[in-house]
């Protein structure tokens, strides 16, 4: 279950932006953008929250204690194609040039 973000408890824009090799306009406007996205969850066990900021294929996480990171991870995931493989499709020539006619 995620938490509403609680920005007193969160790494500054300059960490996160740092952590996902970006610089703090780049990231603070990605942000803007809906390009990056910030979630929390409850560290299991302890007074901690999970933050794990998104961009693109880009995934940092990080366990974030009285606003200090205590461990952290950046990973990066695979993509898939959207609609498995594209169908074979034949293409007529369009021109004289094409056709080998010059």
């Amino acid at each position: 279950m995620s938490d509403p973000i609680n920005p007193q408890r969160l790494p500054i824009d300059e960490v996160l932006a740092d952590r996902l090799g970006l610089s703090t306009k780049e990231f603070q406007r990605y942000r803007v953008q809906n390009l990056v996205s910030v979630s929390t969850t409850s560290a299991t066990g302890s007074d901690g929250i999970i933050v794990t900021c998104q961009l693109g294929n880009r995934i940092w996480e990080g366990v974030v204690v009285n606003g200090c990171i205590t461990s952290e991870e950046v990973r990066f995931i695979r993509g898939k194609r959207a609609g498995g493989s594209p169908s074979m499709v034949r293409r007529e020539p369009r021109s004289d040039f094409e056709k080998g006619k010059q």
